[in-house]
């Protein structure tokens, strides 16, 4: 979020809602926007169409590879774009759109995956005994068919594992015959590292050359991205009409107890705002902040960045201890 809403919410509820449905931008968002653009010809102004760029040799398009651990935020960032876009939007069989969103389940098969995009598009029930590959062709043709210019597989390492019914090689083949594809589609695969090590274990990397990389670092202090968190932060703070103890150090009590990963950050921020709003406390204290904390992390034993101490001398005493989030 940037700016303050123009009327503050003032139920529970109200707060909580609102609160929910807060996006805290880090940056990311620019650079995910630039490597999106460059998967689509621009207009006469410089803007992004929703026309993929073909290679005039080839006649392929391009594809963007969205890496970062797990729980980084990466679905909130890609649902994020397309709500900004002015050219893509998201398609459902009972509306129509350019651009389509599917998230691969852990045992995702090249047939299965097939058959979510099939089903996704308004296709028929696949035939049982279709194989995967044939699957495959049949999604090409219907992406073609009703115009979809964008394919986004969230979670595609699940796709690349070894497992029963999987077919690594085969599905890295299926991704680049997207991009190979006659009407034109341009694709964005997104996952932790392990899918950039298994797009690498193609012996020709041909697939590999085909995606720029989007990666992002994690939240460091004295940085511009925490800057940014701290921004976010109090500005829900004091949506939530609830203070926040400068002495107490909570933005950088938060980023350690995260190790910086900005999905994780953003929950036990919020995680320690809602509680607040929901026990009606008007400040924040480090007690609480610390409870909240260990029901997010069960594991969590011992001592916690939340320890009623100053901050320089818990970082140090957790450091010395070798805590890790």
């Amino acid at each position: 979020m940037s700016t303050l809403p123009t009327t503050f919410p003032e139920t529970i509820p109200d707060k909580l809602n609102w609160l929910k449905d807060r996006y805290w931008k880090f940056g990311q968002d620019f650079e995910l926007a630039g490597h999106l653009e460059g998967l689509f010809e621009p207009d006469e102004d410089g803007q992004m169409t929703a026309q993929p760029c073909i290679d005039p040799l080839t006649g392929e398009a391009k594809g963007v590879m969205l890496i970062a651990g797990s729980e980084w935020g990466k679905t909130a960032l890609i649902r994020r774009a397309l709500r900004s876009s002015r050219v893509l939007t998201e398609h459902h069989v009972d509306q129509p759109g350019n651009t389509l969103l599917v998230t691969a389940p852990p045992t995702a098969t090249l047939k299965k995956l097939a058959e979510m995009i099939l089903e996704q598009t308004g296709y028929a029930k696949v035939d049982s005994r279709m194989r995967g590959a044939d699957a495959w062709e049949l999604v090409i043709h219907r992406l073609g068919l009703i115009g979809i210019k964008l394919v986004i597989i969230d979670e595609c390492h699940h796709l690349l594992t070894s497992g029963p019914g999987k077919d690594v090689p085969s599905a890295i083949q299926s991704l680049k015959h997207i991009m190979q594809s006659k009407s034109g589609v341009a694709l964005m695969i997104a996952g932790v590292p392990a899918l950039r090590d298994a797009i690498k274990s193609e012996p020709t990397r041909e697939t590999y050359r085909r995606f720029t990389e989007c990666t992002f670092s994690p939240i460091l202090l004295r940085t511009q991205m925490a800057r940014d968190f701290n921004a976010n932060f109090s500005r829900c703070a004091q949506v939530m009409g609830v203070s926040v103890p400068e002495e107490d150090m909570f933005v950088e009590r938060i980023l350690f107890a995260s190790d910086g990963h900005i999905g994780t950050s953003v929950v036990i921020a919020k995680a320690i705002l809602r509680d607040a709003v929901i026990k009606r406390r008007d400040t924040l204290s480090l007690h609480q902040a610390e409870q909240v904390y260990r029901k997010l992390k069960k594991k969590a034993t011992g001592e916690t960045p939340f320890k009623q101490n100053e901050w320089s001398v818990v970082e140090k005493e957790l450091t010395v201890l070798g805590w890790a989030a």
